[in-house]
């Protein structure tokens, strides 16, 4: 009797744990991020900010080298009082290019930061109603499974979603 329990409650707990597997899927939004039509976009965008960015600083950089060149070669030539005077204006110098490096730095992530979350905020939406309309339970993040069958995975399902929805977005 004992055994014929446990048989019965073990046949109603995989019945119920195969039903539940039907309504869990997983899904890998960087993969939509940085894949989708706008996502490639935005990859462009911030691949030339960057650069942008890179070449002002470097040539800011070169010149402040050559500033810091020219006050070392005439540092036999000239008073102390002056070469004190350049050397004090030359490291003023440099804590503004410290300064607008970092607010350089600053705006390029917290642009990056805000155009991929805008992605994420059009992305939800469209999500959401793919569960209601599969009737999805759970979604999973791909990043947090360890083995997952590839039937599960609804990314690119979602991603063709996103691209037919979202074409093009303006982050600027």
């Amino acid at each position: 009797m004992k055994f014929f329990f446990k048989n019965i409650i073990f046949f109603f707990l995989l019945i119920s744990i195969s039903e539940a597997s039907n309504n869990i899927r997983y899904v890998d939004i960087n993969f939509i991020v940085n894949n989708s039509i706008s996502g490639k976009d935005l990859n462009q965008i911030v691949e030339k900010k960057n650069k942008k960015i890179i070449s002002e600083l470097n040539n800011m950089r070169k010149k402040l080298e050559e500033k810091k060149n020219k006050i070392v070669s005439q540092k036999n030539i000239l008073k102390k009082e002056e070469l004190d005077n350049l050397v004090r204006e030359y490291e003023k110098e440099v804590k503004i290019f410290n300064e607008v490096r970092k607010k350089k730095r600053d705006e390029f992530n917290n642009f990056s930061i805000n155009a991929k979350k805008r992605i994420i905020d059009l992305l939800n939406p469209l999500i959401t109603t793919y569960l209601k309309k599969e009737s999805i339970q759970l979604l999973l993040q791909k990043d947090k499974i360890v083995f997952g069958d590839d039937k599960l995975d609804i990314t690119e399902d979602i991603l063709n979603i996103f691209n037919s929805k979202h074409k093009k977005i303006n982050f600027e």
